[in-house]
């Protein structure tokens, strides 16, 4: 008997733990599939996160900037979130609320509090190729309101917003 894997539709023996195709893990067996007639649902679930990304929101920064000069690019782009890099590689992730949570009448001089200090370490995050369900079930289950989303090499590719997922939600249903 065989077993149609949920990424590529890959025939694989019964019993797999991966798809010899794509490596796409089998042991994901509490996954519920979309109705078939809710269309949200379907789109949720099986569009990619790939379909959201304009790469309007990402903003990049490293540990030892300072949050003086982040607050400065917040303003002046309108922008309320960035990423923080350090040797190529994602340590965390700072938002207009962190600001607001962590900083806001503890520190009188911004130019000398680093980014470091007071950004979300080790944030979650996506890949493109992942269904939109997941970048909203991390926003639920973690409170976060941006998910970054990176490359397979986990080079910075985008930030996704509730706001998008909402957007590109509305456009669909507006243009069937």
């Amino acid at each position: 008997m065989k077993i149609k894997c949920p990424s590529c539709g890959f025939e694989n023996i019964q019993g797999e733990d991966r798809c010899d195709q794509c490596l796409h893990s089998l042991m994901q067996r509490d996954i519920p599939l979309p109705k078939k007639n809710d269309a949200l649902q379907r789109v949720m679930m099986t569009a990619p996160i790939s379909d959201l990304l304009t790469g309007k929101d990402l903003l990049v920064a490293s540990t030892a900037d300072t949050l003086q000069k982040i607050v400065k690019i917040f303003q002046g782009k309108n922008k309320n979130c960035v990423l923080i890099y350090k040797k190529k590689k994602l340590v965390g992730i700072l938002s207009q609320r962190d600001i607001l949570l962590r900083v806001a009448g503890k520190y009188k001089d911004l130019s000398k509090v680093k980014v470091e200090q007071v950004m979300t370490p080790n944030p979650e995050y996506v890949r493109g190729d992942d269904p939109i369900a997941y970048a909203v079930n991390k926003m639920a289950i973690g409170g976060y309101r941006h998910v970054p989303v990176l490359a397979a090499d986990g080079t910075p590719l985008s930030i996704v917003l509730i706001k998008d997922v909402l957007a590109y939600l509305a456009r669909r249903e507006k243009n069937r």
